[in-house]
């Protein structure tokens, strides 16, 4: 239960969620199959898959949730082919041409026919809650992915006060003075650095670079900023920062991983929990580190 890709977010305000509540409050979105009807359904699952009862599991201050969706599937490609059929059908059996309105309503009628007999594909979100440190981890790719889950469980508990954790930084210009001097304290530099391009509004990316090189120092003159910069924390977790504030593609060493091996597999929901606590925690630290790095986001940085 490692998560690979982190949207951060930040809790305004104190939280202190107690699990009877949380499930009370969880159980009102629970996650249901598509009806034959339905495009698209979104609600909780339980947090430990098959190996759990619950849709909130607390550990030691951490709180893992899961998002489960289902969608049907319908290509867009074979839907407009099937639309523009029946619009070809229409316009020679009455000698005339089909209106958009007319159009649209072919294609709202033709999706609700393929819509029953449609394939479904799930999809999981899993977030956690730090308790102690007081934020919110979405396991995903983007923010407005992240989104989805967060409108999901604000919905659920009727408030969620958080922003996004990096909002009032500048993470392009932190990377770039870490770049040209030295990776912060406990961290050390990954192979790569990506740069955006003002000029063909392209990107560059850089492998096995030097921090100050003059390839770097030329590419900062000529207006590029960074995008993306791999680092490595304390010899346990490899990751991307980016200048969105997504961490993105964390990989937890073999020796982190490795701690929870003894715990035999005949015990899965022990294993889960175990390995959850475990990641949750490397990324509580890792985290509380940037923040120790980036400092008062009220100072600025020197250019």
């Amino acid at each position: 239960m490692f998560f690979n890709n982190i949207a951060l977010y930040n809790f305004k305000e104190s939280v202190d969620y107690q699990q009877e509540e949380m499930e009370e409050a969880l159980t009102q979105d629970l996650f249901r199959k598509c009806a034959p009807q339905d495009f698209r359904t979104f609600g909780w699952a339980n947090a430990l898959g098959k190996h759990g009862q619950t849709l909130s599991h607390f550990s030691n201050g951490f709180i893992l949730l899961c998002a489960k969706a289902e969608e049907k599937i319908l290509p867009a490609a074979a839907v407009n082919e099937i639309v523009q059929s029946k619009v070809e059908e229409v316009e020679q059996k009455e000698a005339r041409r089909v209106s958009r309105k007319e159009r649209d309503d072919i294609k709202e009628s033709t999706l609700h026919q393929l819509v029953q007999q449609a394939f479904t594909k799930s999809t999981l979100t899993y977030l956690f809650i730090d308790l102690k440190q007081g934020y919110l981890a979405v396991n995903t790719t983007s923010f407005s992915r992240a989104e989805n889950a967060l409108a999901l469980l604000r919905k659920s508990l009727g408030t969620l006060p958080v922003v996004p954790a990096f909002s009032n930084y500048d993470l392009s210009m932190y990377m770039r003075n870490w770049a040209m001097d030295k990776a912060p304290e406990k961290f050390v530099f990954g192979s790569e650095i990506h740069l955006s391009s003002p000029v063909d509004d392209g990107v560059v990316k850089s492998k096995g670079y030097q921090p100050d090189s003059e390839h770097l120092t030329t590419l900062f003159d000529e207006g590029c900023e960074v995008d993306q910069l791999s680092l490595s924390f304390d010899e346990r977790i490899d990751f991307k920062l980016s200048a969105d504030g997504m961490i993105k593609r964390i990989t937890f060493s073999d020796v982190l991983k490795e701690e929870n091996a003894d715990i035999p597999k005949e015990d899965m929901a022990a294993k889960l929990d175990a390995d959850f606590y475990l990641g949750a925690s490397e990324v509580s630290i890792l985290v509380q580190s940037l923040f120790t790095e980036l400092g008062d986001p009220n100072v600025p940085q020197n250019d």
